[in-house]
């Protein structure tokens, strides 16, 4: 259940350099995302997210195999990071400058399901076959039982843990059957010297898999609304800000634009765990100085639970040649390509086919957890405004985690902003 870290590669500076690649405008001058020459060579944008130079060599390395496939259809590749990608997609959908070819991820699709073609009926054209891909992400890729993009990746959050701090403290390492009690325990003994059991940060998708778990409950209620409010919820989110504002075995918070403060602090060094989602994982082994651990969330008294999500390929409304696109989904999102990022550690891989490549020696330590996580894992909840509750509940909930708020009076502003 450990992973030997190779080392240290500053990925800090490539997500800073994949920054710099961001593009002001995702499209190209309100043509649609795509343009055909008059010998026949269709270009076409392809608009989607990314944190690291590594990502962005993977996704062009598709781009190219797409290429490589059909000679007449290239993919120009636009990025930003993930928060900026949601933002801006609305804006460049309003403009006409939308690309052809978007990122999906599976709890944000209700939200931008106007802005994408119906694919149902263009899937068997195209070679794309349900029966290849995990039932769970190809299902929450669909809104309203239309299915708006085609998966490349899919998990649930895992619990990585610093495999070094646990020996030194002479605490057990985590199990697949590990409970909550077993965590809070690990947790408190591994915090002294300035350092901490855990690391946290108020986002609505780092909470569920503790209300799943906890109290077998989710923000969404059984007639799809939005329900932060609701018991079993809230006294997730209270158990959640405890651990910071009573327990003292997390650190206080700050308020940053950054994406993934928690897991930079377990990659630091300064917190012995942290929640995150299998496609981190690659990173985290470059990056930290130390043997990385993975296991399943721990048991509470409604089980071991996390949400299963993950994130494909659409075609935008204003895409002029749809079939097209499709045609360079199905390279994406093929055997090969799937095959490609398993190998890379990008992405553990939607076609049930692909999965073993993950497991890569680099990454062979992670099998036993993720897949007890991945046996576990309920559909990931969602509603068609998530980017506005995400967006609010990270906003507020900096204060409630640390104390400075009631979690009550949190969620109750959330709940009502976001109606």
């Amino acid at each position: 259940m450990t992973v030997k870290t190779i080392r240290k590669r500053a990925l800090a500076a490539a997500a800073a350099a994949t920054l710099a690649l961001t593009v002001a405008a995702c499209g190209s001058g309100g043509d649609g995302g795509g343009s055909t020459t008059a010998d026949g060579r269709t270009t076409m944008v392809w608009n989607m997210w990314s944190g690291s130079t590594a990502e962005v060599d993977a996704w062009n390395h598709l781009s190219e195999m797409v290429t490589q496939r059909h000679p007449d259809l290239a993919l120009e590749f636009q990025t930003s990071s993930f928060n900026d990608y949601w933002t801006k997609l609305v804006a460049q959908a309003s403009g006409g400058d939308a690309g052809c070819i978007l990122g999906v991820q599976s709890y944000r699709a209700p939200s931008i399901s106007e802005l994408l073609v119906p694919l149902d009926d263009m899937l068997a054209g195209a070679g794309i076959d349900a029966a290849d891909f995990d039932p769970s992400i190809w299902q929450a890729l669909q809104v309203d039982g239309e299915q708006l993009a085609v998966p490349y990746d899919f998990g649930p959050l895992i619990m990585f843990y610093n495999a070094d701090r646990f020996r030194e403290a002479g605490v057990p390492v985590p199990t697949t059957d590990w409970t909550v009690d077993d965590f809070l325990a690990a947790a408190q003994s591994l915090t002294s010297g300035g350092k901490h059991g855990f690391a946290v940060y108020p986002t609505i998708d780092s909470v569920i898999p503790w209300a799943l778990s906890l109290e077998g409950t989710s923000p969404v209620n059984a007639e799809g609304g939005l329900d932060l409010t609701q018991e079993g919820f809230a006294k997730a989110v209270q158990w959640y800000a405890d651990l910071v504002s009573k327990s003292g075995v997390a650190p206080q918070v700050a308020a940053t634009n950054d994406p993934t403060p928690a897991l930079n602090s377990f990659i630091a060094g300064d917190a012995a765990m942290v929640v995150d989602g299998p496609w981190q994982l690659v990173n985290v082994v470059d990056q930290a100085p130390f043997e990385v651990g993975v296991a399943p969330i721990p048991a509470g008294p409604s089980g071991s639970h996390s949400q299963v999500a993950g994130s494909g390929f659409g075609i935008s409304q204003t895409c002029p040649d749809p079939d097209k696109a499709l045609q360079a989904i199905a390279v994406l999102t093929g055997p090969e390509a799937l095959q490609y990022l398993a190998e890379q550690g990008r992405a553990f891989p939607a076609r049930t086919a692909q999965q073993e490549s993950w497991f890569s020696p680099k990454l062979a330590g992670a099998r036993e957890g993720l897949q007890a996580a991945i046996a576990n894992g309920v559909p990931a909840p969602s509603t068609e405004n998530y980017t506005q509750v995400s967006q609010l509940f990270q906003q507020y909930g900096v204060e409630a985690v640390n104390g400075q708020q009631s979690v009550p009076d949190f969620l109750n502003s959330v709940q009502q902003q976001a109606g």
